[in-house]
């Protein structure tokens, strides 16, 4: 991150996600050969100067695959009958002039909570064909799901086991001018 970044460079006022034209997802590696993938439906994100909150509903992880949903569902992943959301809060954005931008946070999972960075592009805001503005933010940053009490897992034959311990963590979010909080 460049040592000219300003702290304060999001502008005034509260920026939210709009959720159709936004993604929170993340990629684990599988077997120790592929990345797989899955994101959650239902979330919510706001951006001012004093930084970024997100929260997502642990009950909308989608993974293309209903029974495999399921099984993230239940104790062994989130339990989300009794953790049914996971939070992200961090402090203010640093952005370089090129904008690239680092948050220092904290994400909370299953009650359990971890610092993260993330780092990603703001862009400036715009004025979409309707008159409406808009600007765009996407992070990324990884984290080790075992602090987070998502410790399940399951040897493989050859050695190894079924899911790697790191998360990458990612977050495409169209932002729209919100209420002030």
């Amino acid at each position: 991150m460049s040592t000219t970044a300003d702290r304060t460079a999001v502008g005034n006022g509260t920026w939210q996600s709009d959720p159709t034209h936004s993604t929170v997802a993340f990629r684990i590696v599988y077997m120790g050969i592929a990345p797989f993938e899955g994101t959650f439906r239902n979330f919510d994100a706001t951006l001012d100067e004093n930084g970024l909150r997100g929260a997502a509903q642990a009950a909308s992880i989608d993974v293309d695959n209903e029974q495999l949903s399921e099984h993230l569902a239940s104790p062994d992943f989130f339990d989300t009958a009794n953790h049914p959301e996971l939070r992200f809060e961090g402090g203010p954005l640093t952005v370089a002039a090129d904008g690239a931008v680092e948050i220092e946070g904290v994400l909370v999972v299953k009650g359990n909570s971890e610092p993260v960075t993330l780092t990603g592009t703001l862009t400036e805001p715009a004025i979409d064909p309707y008159g409406n503005t808009k600007r765009g933010l996407t992070l990324s940053g990884t984290v080790d799901r075992t602090a987070l009490g998502l410790t399940w897992n399951a040897p493989l034959p050859d050695g190894g086991t079924m899911l790697a311990d790191e998360v990458e963590l990612t977050a495409a979010l169209l932002l729209v001018p919100g209420e002030e909080r």
